[in-house]
């Protein structure tokens, strides 16, 4: 199984479209659509990486074909830096699955205010 193979195979079992991948990840469609072609490019490392942590892939078994396809247990990551509500939502964050994973960050973009609004719940459309 090729790298474009084990993308492709990640994104549709995560039940997300090329679109809806691009648009997380900041890239073109065309860009997915290069990297599950058998004569496409492959994405850079720091790609790959986001690639397997949004689609709940092992990054080794995304780059590689090695290893186990299912990314492993989450390590617990606290950081001083984050006061506990961050670290709490990041917790359950990556406990999702996929698809509701993708659903979160869509809508945190949607909470983003425009620039000089302030976020108003009510307001939202």
């Amino acid at each position: 199984m090729t790298i474009a193979d084990r993308i492709r195979e990640a994104r549709e079992q995560a039940g997300v479209s090329q679109t809806e991948l691009a648009r997380l990840l900041g890239v073109t469609r065309s860009a997915c659509s290069q990297w599950e072609s058998p004569q496409g490019t492959a994405p850079r490392r720091e790609r790959l990486e986001q690639l397997a942590t949004l689609l709940g892939v092992s990054f080794e078994w995304l780059a590689t074909g090695r290893g186990s396809e299912q990314a492993p247990a989450e390590v617990q990551v606290t950081s001083p830096d984050l006061p506990p509500d961050q670290q709490e939502l990041l917790a359950l964050y990556r406990r999702l699955p996929p698809r509701l994973r993708l659903a979160v960050l869509n809508l945190a973009r949607d909470l983003q205010p425009e620039r000089g609004e302030t976020p108003n719940l009510r307001t939202l459309k």
